[in-house]
């Protein structure tokens, strides 16, 4: 196991996502790294708002580590999720990161990820475990290493 798989590695996490099928993708590579009650899944903002209000309050001990989200849902509501995201940041000392992990094959939806500053990566499904990781692994230098991922993503 190298380090870059130890950013994974007992983390809690968070998935934001209305295709299920994804979901368990998701959760199944996940499973490899951390524990199964360290992985929550919501399929709406709204449940992924009232789980992380909840937890900041009530259970600081579960407060998700990494978030992963996707923007292009039913209610297309998941870019109105950073908002959310960002005004948590700004109230907490909870350590978050979140990654957009999308089915948008639009550039476009990259661009606009690069304009929130607290969105550390972004990556397209099925997600690729060691994409995650060099994202992970690069927060000082995010901004040039998502580039690099998120071509990676298309092409390996």
């Amino acid at each position: 196991m190298n380090a870059e798989t130890n950013q994974i590695k007992g983390k809690k996490v968070l998935i934001i996502d209305d295709d299920q099928f994804s979901v368990l993708l998701t959760e199944l590579k996940l499973k490899q790294f951390t524990k199964r009650e360290n992985i929550k899944s919501v399929s709406s903002v709204n449940d992924a708002v009232d789980y992380l209000g909840e937890v900041m309050k009530k259970r600081p001990a579960v407060v998700p580590e990494l978030i992963l989200l996707e923007t292009s849902m039913n209610d297309n509501d998941g870019w109105g999720f950073i908002s959310f995201f960002e005004e948590i940041k700004k109230s907490t000392d909870h350590p978050m990161q979140l990654v957009i992990l999308t089915s948008s094959q639009f550039f476009s939806d990259f661009r606009r990820s690069q304009n929130h500053p607290s969105v550390t990566g972004f990556l397209m499904k099925p997600m690729k475990v060691e994409m995650l990781n060099k994202l992970l692994n690069s927060s000082s230098n995010a901004r040039n290493i998502n580039g690099e991922v998120l071509i990676n993503s298309f092409v390996v």
